[in-house]
């Protein structure tokens, strides 16, 4: 048993961007992050943690939604069994956006502590109570955001010299930055060409629009120039809600189709599959509300023959290590997008985080421990947050 909770309580974190295109306001991503570690404890004093991290743009949160939402979860939580995690999710969902997109971060943070309180409580790891790990190593995929196609082409012999299997490269930020023409967009090509041009076969090549290449038949025509890269899919070309359209580029290009915004409820991503509108989609843990949510989406995928892939969005270690232990559950082994922590943003020193995952041959290897495997120095999170000038809890 995990016990009734009695608390649920937030801690503002603040990660240092180091991201290549995050550093300034340039562009549509973030040089700031709204990032809270989230703690839920029992009546018996008992604990666990997860982490609630947003982008406003792409997520459409702001800290001050998140930690007044952590509050609202606080209130409406108070006396549920821990371990009943479809409870939890009703009460919350009842609470606070159950039926919309976006809104979902600060329940996810909550869904992975009730999590971690509850694989430690059993003393067995998360991936046990989502079913049981296929895999707990994994192989690695990296986000590239480079702007010129030599520093793309470069990032990606780095990366491929790591061991990476798995290179996501961005071609749609000049054009949600700057607009559709076909300018930006030939800039978006010339840097996909770059890193087709170096990158193996057995790497994956996920080029990803992000929503900024919105028209179906131009995707469908510039992809016939690539056709001939079988390890190459494009990601998210349309809007999020465009499902219709992502079916028509699926049923007439020559390359696998992946949805990524899209894919923010179990609901959606039926749609999804009875569209027949990709191949393979993409979770974020905080995009769909935490494991319960994530674990419902995967089964309908894979019901489907639609692949899986699990993303940071991005994370501290806390979070990269719960994105590990969902990607453990899913069949088909796509490279892990779990280094937020290392390649987007730094807590830096002091450092509250100990434990989670490692790194190893090109491979992310879990922790043999119980809940996430990841534990917190509270004194160094209070130092923390004494540095940036946020020592209380939300």
């Amino acid at each position: 048993m995990s016990g009734k909770i009695a608390a649920v309580e937030a801690f503002r974190l603040y990660p240092e961007v180091v991201k290549e295109a995050w550093v300034d306001d340039a562009y549509v991503w973030p040089s700031r992050l709204p990032s809270f570690l989230v703690k839920v404890t029992t009546e018996d004093g008992d604990w666990g943690i997860g982490e609630a991290t947003s982008q406003v743009w792409y997520l459409g949160e702001t800290a001050e939604q998140m930690e007044s939402v952590l509050h609202i979860y606080d209130r409406t939580l108070k006396g549920a069994d821990a371990g009943n995690f479809a409870l939890c999710h009703r009460l919350m969902e009842g609470a606070v956006g159950g039926g919309m997109p976006g809104g979902r971060g600060a329940r996810s943070g909550v869904d992975m502590a009730l999590y971690d309180l509850t694989g430690k409580s059993l003393g067995v790891p998360v991936h046990a109570l989502l079913g049981g790990a296929e895999r707990t190593r994994f192989e690695q995929l990296t986000n590239l955001y480079h702007k010129i196609p030599d520093e793309m082409a470069a990032a990606c012999r780095e990366f491929v010299g790591r061991g990476f299997k798995g290179l996501k490269v961005k071609v749609g930020d000049v054009m949600l930055a700057e607009g559709w023409n076909r300018a930006n967009l030939e800039s978006e090509l010339a840097k996909l060409e770059a890193a087709l041009d170096v990158v193996p076969r057995d790497v994956y090549v996920d080029a990803d629009a992000n929503q900024g290449w919105r028209s179906a038949k131009w995707t469908i025509s510039v992809l016939e120039r690539f056709a001939g890269h079988d390890n190459l899919s494009i990601e998210q070309p349309l809007s999020y809600d465009d499902i219709a359209g992502a079916a028509f580029v699926r049923a007439h290009a020559r390359v696998p189709v992946i949805l990524d915004e899209s894919v923010w409820s179990p609901e959606a991503a039926m749609r999804i599959v009875r569209a027949g509108a990709c191949d393979r989609v993409v979770i974020k843990l905080n995009r769909l509300g935490g494991f319960f949510p994530a674990l419902q989406t995967i089964t309908i995928c894979e019901a489907a023959g639609v692949g899986v892939s699990v993303d940071t969005n991005p994370f501290s270690i806390v979070g990269d290590t719960a994105s590990c232990h969902l990607a453990a559950v899913a069949r088909m082994p796509y490279p892990v997008d779990c280094e937020g922590h290392v390649s987007f943003a730094k807590l830096g020193d002091p450092n509250p985080f100990s434990g989670g995952i490692t790194f190893a041959d090109g491979l992310a290897v879990l922790p043999d421990a119980p809940g996430l495997g990841v534990d917190v120095d509270w004194d160094r999170l209070a130092a923390h947050q004494k540095a940036h000038g946020g020592a209380d809890p939300a």
